[in-house]
């Protein structure tokens, strides 16, 4: 796998909502809790003040960590992504039982969650044949995570459902390696493939399934790199929306840019779109016909934070 970017820094939280409890997770021991799965147990449920769980530097492995349902307003840091991590091998299987929602090495269904220099690495080794390996399930409204990791092959981050924030994060990936039907904002984060012998990859797979859907992922102010080409999506629904905003293409985007995949017919309805991006990879020509130009007016709708916080949800969060 690629080694993380040294640019994520060390989060460090700042005044905003106050913190009820601090938990301190250390394998050595010497904290509360050894597994950040017994510090997650430990929060009340239907929690209503936030508490921080503290991962000390160190890689986490052989426990599934999910923060339940139930368990709304935690802060989940660790010490940087390049210092504190948590690994798992699973894959998506029938002949195991298991789905793609079940193989993440990090679910979070739960409200109101903030994660914070923390890598989540699926260790399923999809070089040479990838499989649905989810490295972290993001499906709980309110959600934000800054400067962390998150690696593997294919379906490597589930956006899957709510309103997510993400900003300064780095994303690893072949496969489809950012899907799901959230409504997110990806601000400064670094866009990585990784070397595979199944190429070219598709970067996102946004599941919009119909024209009053407000969910989509706008990528503002990114970078998009790494080692083999890569599409910048394909249409995992029929209303599919991606929008690529002022962001650094390198040369590995394909330039068709992007799969219409399961929206044949559909073209029309798909909102695919890249505006005032750099770099080798935003050339237009070669581009796919259908791909959307937006307005200024449309463009500003999506890429302010309005789009995910019209009500001012991410102020009233643990800020960083």
């Amino acid at each position: 796998m690629t080694v993380l970017s040294t640019s994520l820094h060390v989060p460090v939280a700042t005044a905003a909502a106050s913190i009820a409890k601090t938990i301190v997770v250390n394998p050595s021991g010497t904290g509360d809790f050894r597994s950040v799965q017994e510090a997650v147990n430990s929060v009340p449920d239907y929690n209503n003040q936030w508490i921080k769980i503290h991962l000390a530097s160190g890689v986490y492995r052989f426990d599934r960590h999910c923060c339940s349902c139930a368990k709304s307003y935690i802060l989940l840091e660790g010490e940087g992504a390049q210092k504190t991590s948590i690994e798992w091998g699973d894959y998506a299987s029938d002949s195991r039982g298991h789905d793609t929602a079940s193989c993440g090495t990090f679910t979070s269904y739960a409200s109101n969650i903030v994660v914070a220099g923390i890598t989540f690495k699926n260790t399923y080794d999809g070089y040479s044949h990838t499989k649905q390996a989810v490295a972290a399930l993001i499906a709980g409204d309110k959600s934000s995570l800054y400067s962390c990791g998150f690696v593997g092959y294919q379906d490597t981050l589930a956006d899957l459902f709510g309103r997510h924030y993400f900003k300064g994060c780095y994303i690893q990936g072949v496969t489809d390696f950012i899907f799901g039907l959230g409504q997110s904002i990806y601000e400064g984060c670094t866009i990585s493939t990784a070397n595979s012998v199944e190429k070219p990859g598709f970067v996102t797979a946004q599941g919009r399934g119909a024209a009053n859907d407000t969910n989509g992922f706008v990528f503002k102010r990114c970078n998009v790199t790494g080692p083999q080409a890569t599409y910048l999506g394909r249409a995992w629904g029929r209303y599919s929306r991606v929008i690529f905003y002022q962001t650094f293409m390198s040369d590995i985007i394909v330039p068709e840019g992007w799969s219409v995949w399961n929206a044949h017919g559909y073209e029309n309805e798909i909102t695919y779109a890249e505006s005032e991006c750099t770099g080798p990879g935003s050339k237009q020509s070669g581009r796919v016909r259908w791909k959307k130009t937006l307005t200024s007016d449309e463009l500003r709708k999506f890429t302010d934070i309005s789009y995910i916080d019209g009500e001012g949800w991410l102020g009233e969060q643990p800020q960083y």
